[in-house]
This record gives structure tokens, C-alpha cells and sequence, in this order.
């Protein structure tokens, strides 16, 4: 059983998620805007074992670096974003006058990999398109998309790394999982697969 705080964060209005195996206490926190109080607040009395970053732009991964040390947590991301965590540049930072405190990656993953938070089976599904190593994180009958899908929308592509045909490529994975989810997006509102592909214009392409 999974349990999801979630909260977000910064001028983007990022979401991110803490999410507690609830037979073991072990955490795990999807993305990580910022380094701030509000966020260490977020994350207070978390046993937290992972930050799962969706991807490697700035806005997601501004307060890695910090909660990284405070805790101990690993940072996972795909191997295609890991340079994101080292160059302000490919993290679109530099172009942004954003933040960049520059980390390390402690676990790379791809598509169909398992991470275990507790009990709990975390499932790695690739979700290029937004970016080159985009990933959704799949807990239970719950999807972290990221910046792939949205309420009724999904990610830019005209970002270094964006690729639109690989997005609806994406999209239609997420649309062809068996049965109803929750999805937990990377902004806007915490929404369903069920509503998605029925009225998300972009799964329907």
C-alpha cells in the first residue's frame, strides 16, 4: 500500500510527490524542485530512500544536491538524462538564469526496470518525447508521468531533446495499460488514465 503527500513547488509550479511504503515507512520522493524549507519541511520525518527524478530539467531537479546529502537518499534518472544533473546547460538552467547545483546520479534505470521502496514494486517505463530520457515511475495503480502527461495535455517539444512523434509514442504506451490508474503529473492537476484517454486530445492522435 502506498501512501502520496504531494505539494508543489516554485514560479513552475512543479509537483512533487512524497510517497511512503506504508508496511515498512520507506519514501521516495519524485522529483525535487527546489532547496528550500518549504521543501525540507515536505520531506520531514520521511525515511527517504530515493529521489526518482521523471527527468533532468532544472525545475525538477533544483534540489537534488541538497536533499541528496541531508538524507542519504540515492537519485535515480535515465541514462540519458544523468548529464542533465552536471551541466546547467543541458538542464536548460543557463537559459533560465535558474539554479544549478551540480550532483551525481546514484542509480541509472531504463524501461522495465523494478526498484523496491519497502514492499512496494516501483516499475521504470520509459516516456521519451520531452526529453530524450524522459521515464514514468509506476507504483500499485499509480503513474508519475512527469512532463509526459498532463490533465488533458502533455509536455513541450521544442526543447533540446524533444522529440513530438516520441511523445505520442509515449502517450500511446500509457494508453495501452491494462485497466484505470491515478496519474500524478509533473504540473497542473492529479487526474486518471481512464479520463485521459477519453478526453485528452494528444492520446487520441
Amino acid at each position: 500500500m502506498l501512501e502520496i503527500k504531494t505539494k508543489a513547488f516554485g514560479s513552475l509550479q512543479n509537483n512533487c510527490y512524497l510517497i511512503t511504503d506504508s508496511s515498512t515507512g520507506e519514501s521516495a520522493l519524485v522529483d525535487c524542485t527546489e532547496d528550500s524549507a518549504e521543501m525540507q519541511k515536505f520531506i520531514s520525518g520521511a525515511n527517504l530512500k530515493y529521489i526518482l527524478l521523471t527527468h533532468g530539467h532544472f525545475d525538477h531537479i533544483g534540489g537534488v544536491k541538497a536533499v541528496k546529502e541531508l538524507t542519504g537518499a540515492k537519485v535515480v534518472i535515465s541514462a540519458e538524462d544523468e548529464p542533465m544533473l552536471s551541466s546547467s546547460k543541458e538542464s536548460l538552467a543557463a537559459y533560465c538564469g535558474a539554479v544549478h547545483n551540480n550532483t551525481e546520479a546514484d542509480l541509472i534505470v531504463a524501461d522495465g526496470d523494478e526498484i523496491m521502496l519497502g514492499e512496494t514494486v516501483i516499475k521504470v517505463m520509459s516516456a521519451k518525447g520531452h526529453t530524450k530520457g524522459g521515464l514514468c515511475y509506476i507504483a500499485d495503480r499509480n503513474i508519475f508521468t512527469g512532463d509526459t502527461l498532463f490533465f488533458c495535455s502533455c509536455g513541450r517539444t521544442d526543447f533540446p531533446g524533444g522529440s513530438s512523434s516520441e511523445i505520442i509514442e509515449s502517450l500511446k504506451r500509457l494508453a495501452s495499460l491494462d485497466g484505470n490508474y491515478n496519474v500524478y503529473p509533473g504540473h497542473d492537476r492529479v487526474t486518471t488514465l481512464d479520463f485521459e484517454r477519453n478526453n485528452n486530445p494528444y492520446m487520441k492522435v
